[in-house]
């Protein structure tokens, strides 16, 4: 199974004259300080897996789970063993923009990604599954339980 996460939403972004690139979100600027949180933790945990899930999956889910997400941000870095430092150094001085070196051109190509789906973003949480765009009914349903109904195949540990 491929699983992507694009933190980004609805936002937009402009170039500004120093090559760096200025994003706003719908929700504001604590959707801002969020998506780059979760960006910066997904692109620095190089891939590690825990019990074969992504590392990055706890600390987002953490996150997503908490009305006012930045103010628990470090206590779910630290309760999933994201390295917070690292989260911090890529995020920057202003977390809503990124560091201009990691977090800054990080979330330019999540926004880049995000204007190139396939099939095209049109709303928030934007689900594709097996090429099909998932409805709002839908994904009432969580989301481990819509894999498992489409999986192909002999069902993994999860589905049981």
């Amino acid at each position: 199974m491929e699983f992507k996460l694009y933190p980004y939403g609805n936002a937009r972004y402009k170039k500004n004259l120093d090559g760096t690139y200025a994003f706003t979100c719908q929700h504001g600027r604590e959707e801002c300080e969020a998506n780059m949180y979760m960006a910066c933790a997904i692109e620095h945990t190089n891939g590690t897996t825990i019990a074969g899930a992504p590392k990055w999956w706890p600390f987002v889910d953490c996150l997503d789970r908490d009305y006012e997400p930045v103010s628990v941000a470090k206590e779910c870095a630290q309760k999933t063993g994201v390295d917070w430092s690292l989260v911090l150094e890529c995020a920057g001085s202003d977390p809503t923009q990124g560091s201009k070196t990691d977090g800054n051109p990080l979330m330019y190509s999540i926004a880049q990604a995000t204007e190139n789906l396939v099939p095209a973003h049109q709303f928030t949480p934007w689900v594709v599954l097996n090429g099909k765009p998932l409805s709002s009914s839908k994904l009432d349903k969580q989301l481990v339980q819509l894999v498992c109904d489409a999986y192909q195949g002999d069902l993994p540990a999860g589905c049981n």
